[in-house]
């Protein structure tokens, strides 16, 4: 670590005799440790800390010079005898104590340095059983390392320090300045020999250490989550998954996970998938389109449209199909996004322009940053509409040829659990300075993006894909709350070969919104239809969710659009 204190060992020499022999004496200072701030969650659980070890080494020539001495008493006589001496006699002394044998000590202590590392992160009571032996040339530095109490729990989001005690990713990087104290310093005079000289003059500079971060996480059902996600990702044999709970209301995130963490490892840092990783929402995406209809006052969601298995248009490069074939069907919008008809959906896009379309992603946050606090957050790729050439003004109906992040896409259902207003999405509850002063963030200033009928109506749309016998999406239900959910299957090619991506987003309750959930499973290769792959996800995490944060059950019926036409 950079912040690390050296402190000797010193023999006591008497001053009268460094005047005696005429030895000059000078002056010496060393650092003292700062130590890093905490990170803890929303409650004030503990993610990461430090706590302080030392490092032992060795000054091999002071160490020739070590004599093992025991005093005992004999007829009331005290009597001095010398045990072993220089480094055989510390090898045998510290072997126990450092868990090392004595030839590997022996090894080290043989040389001519003034300073050799023998162990590091010793723990504290090692350190003074050690410093008890009193062996001259035994040397340590106080340390801090830094430590996770929940082990990997959010630990992509925490992130790493290096070496020299810099965050390096995650916050630990984004806040380096913040956690990172202000080291001490100690200054006093040595003899030659490096022995401080009793009673000398000694300056100390105390430390100051880091002030202390607050996430918006939920450490206990972070867990949960994180548990379900690997679970899931081991079954349907995917690459990776992540899964983001967001609270509507507030834009808090509540809960980041990423499949297979592992404790930070500055060696092997992980990325955030949730917010540097980005997919094409496939029928995620339908959502925007009826959305920008519903704004528009081109659809309505009892509208009728004659919904063919295949679209020939003149400019699309071939048929646009729906992904099971049929002789034709007559379905209302909220059919169409329950069934997740894609023909369907490019007859609701056809209702309104590109430039539509495109602003109500934009309004939506697609294509630009949330301003999360994590560094290395991707905007996705929106093009603007003038660069739709061809199938891709048809194709971006239904989610493809743009790409979100799957945080993108959990503030997205939050905008519309939220009434249809915009609010960027946030990691910081708030921090503590090194001076003890508390701050909490700017209030993220919000937006309209859509009317709030029409989120209204979108929430109600939506409650179809999980209860009408339509839907894509039964196995999200949550019993006794009233959930509203769309499914997402986009195709990807990974080293030249055919995969997909699994998405399920939305939200609950319907009637009263708390949550907005996304979840992403990546590749799966075993059961990888979304509605058997990340939608029964979406139903796990909901359900650990309302019972974690103890949102109430809902307590009125569903009250569902007509999916076909009623005469």
């Amino acid at each position: 670590m950079a912040c690390a204190i050296r402190l000797v060992d010193l023999q006591i020499i008497k001053a009268p005799m460094l005047a005696t022999e005429g030895e000059a004496v000078r002056t010496s200072q060393t650092g003292i440790a700062a130590k890093r701030g905490s990170i803890t969650d929303a409650t004030g659980t503990i993610l990461a800390d430090s706590i302080l070890t030392y490092d032992i080494a060795v000054n091999q020539i002071n160490l020739r010079s070590y004599v093992h001495s025991e005093t005992t008493k004999e007829n009331g006589v005290e009597k001095t005898k010398v045990v072993g001496r220089g480094p055989v006699e510390a090898a045998r002394q510290l072997a126990p104590l450092l868990h090392m044998s004595e030839a590997e000590l022996g090894g080290l202590f043989l040389g001519d340095s003034t300073y050799t590392y023998v162990k590091r992160n010793v723990d504290a009571v090692t350190y003074r059983e050690i410093r008890a032996l009193d062996i001259y040339g035994i040397e340590w530095e106080a340390t801090y390392e830094r430590t996770f109490p929940n082990g990997n729990v959010a630990a992509p989001v925490i992130g790493t320090v290096n070496a020299e005690g810099v965050g390096s990713s995650g916050m630990e990087s984004q806040f380096n300045t913040l956690l990172t104290g202000t080291p001490g310093s100690q200054q006093y005079e040595i003899a030659p020999n490096g022995a401080i000289i009793p009673g000398a003059k000694k300056t100390t500079v105390e430390p100051v250490d880091g002030g202390s971060l607050q996430l918006t996480l939920h450490a206990d059902l972070q867990h949960l989550v994180q548990d379900m996600l690997d679970a899931r990702v081991e079954h349907h044999k995917a690459e990776w998954g992540t899964v983001v709970v967001e609270d509507v209301t507030t834009g808090e995130i509540l809960v980041m996970a990423d499949s297979e963490s592992t404790i930070p490892d500055n060696a092997n840092p992980q990325p955030v998938a949730s917010v540097q990783y980005t997919v094409e929402p496939g029928s995620v995406g339908k959502v925007v389109t009826f959305a920008a209809a519903l704004d528009a006052g081109t659809i309505t969601p009892t509208s009728v449209f004659n919904v063919p298995y295949s679209l020939d248009l003149p400019d699309a490069g071939g048929p646009i199909t729906d992904f099971h074939e049929h002789d034709g069907e007559t379905l209302t919008a909220t059919g169409i996004l329950a069934e997740s008809s894609n023909t369907g959906t490019v007859l609701v896009g056809q209702t309104l322009s590109n430039e539509q379309r495109y602003d109500m992603m934009k309004a939506v946050g697609f294509g630009d940053l949330t301003g999360v606090e994590l560094a290395g957050e991707t905007t996705g790729i929106l093009r603007p509409p003038s660069e739709w050439a061809g199938r891709d003004q048809y194709v971006s109906m239904f989610g493809q040829s743009y790409s979100v992040s799957p945080l993108q896409e959990t503030s997205f259902m939050a905008t519309i659990a939220n009434g249809g207003v915009h609010i960027p999405p946030r990691l910081v509850k708030s921090w503590t300075n090194a001076d003890g002063t508390v701050e909490t963030p700017e209030e993220p200033k919000p937006t309209q993006a859509m009317k709030a009928d029409t989120a209204q109506n979108l929430m109600l749309m939506m409650e179809s894909v999980v209860e009408d016998h339509l839907g894509t999406a039964g196995a999200a239900k949550v019993d006794g709350y009233r959930v509203g959910v769309k499914t997402g299957t986009a195709d990807i090619v990974v080293n030249g070969q055919h995969g997909i991506v699994s998405t399920t987003a939305g939200l609950l309750p319907v009637e009263a919104p708390r949550l907005a959930i996304s979840v992403v499973l990546y590749n799966p290769k075993v059961a990888y239809i979304s509605s058997d792959s990340s939608a029964p996800l979406f139903g796990e995490v909901a359900q650990a969710s309302v019972r974690n944060l103890g949102i109430p059950a809902s307590t009125t019926p569903a009250t569902l659009f007509p999916t076909t036409p009623t005469n």
